[in-house]
């Protein structure tokens, strides 16, 4: 098959005119400046395979038609035309599908019009999940160049394309309720296991970018297939095995673009699992960010905010537990470390900055007629990192400023406390309207039906967590819930992440994940010491760090064999 360069996403209008499309929906920010209606985006699904039958067939031809003038021959015996020679009943794979493609249970077909284009040559289904992720990495990853330079640095090592595989065919089978396709998920996601396993028995192959990488995107797979309290959790082994293999890489992995762009990533989805269990980072991933300062932008915006979110995370654990004693104490180290959030996002640079959009269209998928159009989907993730982070940060001055006022002596002046109330609650509600606004860029599209709007809403993974604590909070109303809860059951069953089912069911039945417990803990201080220094525990040797990371693969992989 001929590659001819990577289709563009964008619009009709902005790839005739050769601008720089947002894609955005229901219309992209192009459009929108320019008052113009959108066209809509092509199918990606459609694109990610060409249909050279004609053009094959029609140079077999012209080879014979040569053939025959500089050498004439009698004619040769009737040959069945490409298309028989390659029919749907003779196409085999490891899956054995059945071999009337229309008795699958699919919407629409779409089973046959994807997974069997009308073409001379047809890739495995292995080569499709691969292209499927590939197509998905945008979406998946906050770096989605890694795919192409740790496949290529790697030389496609098995374990990495593996696991790749499982999360391709995972997502391709969810999005199109192809629960045949989910059967050979699965199996490459055990194989990848394995492999995985294997690759971190020798501390060589361990420290291989493409090692860790497969650990980060079979914890992808995980919140893809999870559909019970067990998948999260899972997520959170994963992150916290590539947390450890990170620490055995050392100084190293900073020598190449690619081992830099890893610790980035894992360590933006190591801040999320602290966050969500209020323990603080640990302290090797401090310390390698230091070293790691020296090879990046340390002026850029998600850089700074990342610095904040750590001290967050720190400051937090201590206050569970009682690190830091008083509210007034409490308040003082929060509201420091709220002015360093602002300061953040201060003064941004022009690309940084999303503009407002408003319509009366949609409003199962727009909250309240607002919405926002950022210029690159990832900057949504790290605004609503910043959010997230400031709403936990004033829900906590708010606990203290309760606690101050049923103190026995006066802690904090009446008049203070008043205005510091309103004025937290004020900014939760704010920080709440931009979660809500934001998610639009999440989530399908209006015509989610189609593959553009699977892809598109692929980027949902992102929003669980926000959408999670927004439905959670005490200021929340009930037809907010309810919108989130919808926006969650709509993101697990028509992009295929069943993670978003189980919070979904959650929020309805207004319980809190204990994986993700953002409320304080019922234990004595003394346990709570003791996790958080668990939690905190280093891995100073290669054999403990090897046993760690085996130890979440081996759970995963127990659990695989029993389905």
């Amino acid at each position: 098959m001929v590659y001819c360069g990577k289709p563009s996403k964008g619009c009709q209008t902005c790839r005739d005119k050769k601008t720089r499309c947002d894609r955005q929906t229901p219309s992209c920010g192009q459009c929108i400046r320019a008052n113009r209606p959108c066209p809509g985006y092509r199918s990606q699904l459609d694109l990610m395979f060409r249909n050279e039958s004609n053009a094959v067939i029609g140079k077999a031809k012209a080879r014979e038609r040569s053939k025959a003038k500089s050498n004439p021959l009698p004619p040769p015996e009737p040959v069945e035309p490409a298309e028989e020679l390659f029919n749907a009943k003779s196409f085999k794979n490891d899956l054995e599908l059945p071999e009337d493609l229309s008795m699958c249970r699919i919407d629409q077909g779409a089973f046959v019009q994807t997974l069997l284009p009308s073409c001379t040559m047809f890739p495995s289904l292995e080569e499709r999940g691969l292209s499927y992720f590939s197509t998905l990495s945008s979406t998946w990853l906050r770096d989605p160049s890694l795919v192409d330079d740790i496949s290529n640095q790697s030389n496609a090592e098995e374990h990495l394309l593996a696991s790749m595989s499982a999360v391709g065919l995972a997502t391709f089978s969810n999005s199109v309720h192809a629960p045949e396709i989910m059967v050979r998920a699965r199996r490459d996601y055990v194989n990848a296991l394995q492999l995985t396993n294997a690759a971190l028995r020798s501390p060589t192959e361990a420290k291989k970018d493409s090692t860790l990488f497969a650990v980060m995107i079979l914890g992808i797979f995980e919140t893809i297939t999870g559909n019970n309290d067990r998948s999260l959790a899972a997520w959170t082994e994963h992150i916290n095995g590539a947390a450890a293999l990170v620490k055995l890489r050392g100084r190293d992995q900073f020598k190449n673009a690619a081992g830099q762009r890893m610790f980035i990533q894992v360590t933006a989805s190591l801040m999320l699992s602290c966050i969500q269990r209020t323990i603080p980072m640990p302290q090797h991933i401090v310390d390698l960010r230091k070293e790691a300062a020296k090879f990046v932008d340390s002026e850029n915006p998600a850089w700074r905010l990342s610095s904040v979110i750590i001290d967050f995370t720190i400051l937090r654990s201590d206050v569970r537990d009682c690190k830091i004693v008083g509210p007034k104490a409490v308040i003082e180290a929060a509201l420091q470390l709220d002015g360093r959030f602002i300061s953040v996002f201060e003064n941004l640079p022009e690309n940084w900055k999303y503009d407002m959009a408003y319509t009366d269209e949609n409003p199962h998928l727009i909250w309240n007629g607002c919405y926002h159009v950022y210029k690159e989907s990832w900057m949504a993730h790290i605004y609503n990192s910043y959010r997230t982070c400031r709403i936990l940060l004033h829900e906590i001055i708010r606990d203290q400023l309760l606690a101050a006022s049923t103190a026995m002596t006066p802690i904090i002046p009446i008049a203070q406390m008043i205005v510091q109330g309103e004025k937290s609650v004020a900014i939760m509600l704010e920080l709440q309207a931009d979660i809500l606004a934001s998610i639009p860029r999440f989530t399908p599209s209006p015509i989610s039906e189609s593959a553009q709007g699977l892809l598109e809403g692929s980027r949902s993974y992102f929003i669980l967590w926000p959408l999670y604590l927004v439905g959670n909070m005490d200021l929340t109303t009930d037809p907010i819930r309810e919108w989130a809860i919808q926006r969650l059951r709509n993101i697990g069953e028509t992009v295929g992440i069943r993670q978003a089912l189980v919070v979904a069911e959650y929020m309805e039945r207004r319980k809190y994940i204990m994986v993700w417990n953002t409320k304080p803990d019922p234990v004595p201080h003394w346990r709570n010491i003791e996790r958080s220094e668990q939690c905190q525990e280093s891995f100073p040797s290669w054999e403990e760090g090897q046993e760690l990371l085996q130890s979440h693969l081996e759970k995963d992989l127990a659990m695989m064999s029993q389905t």
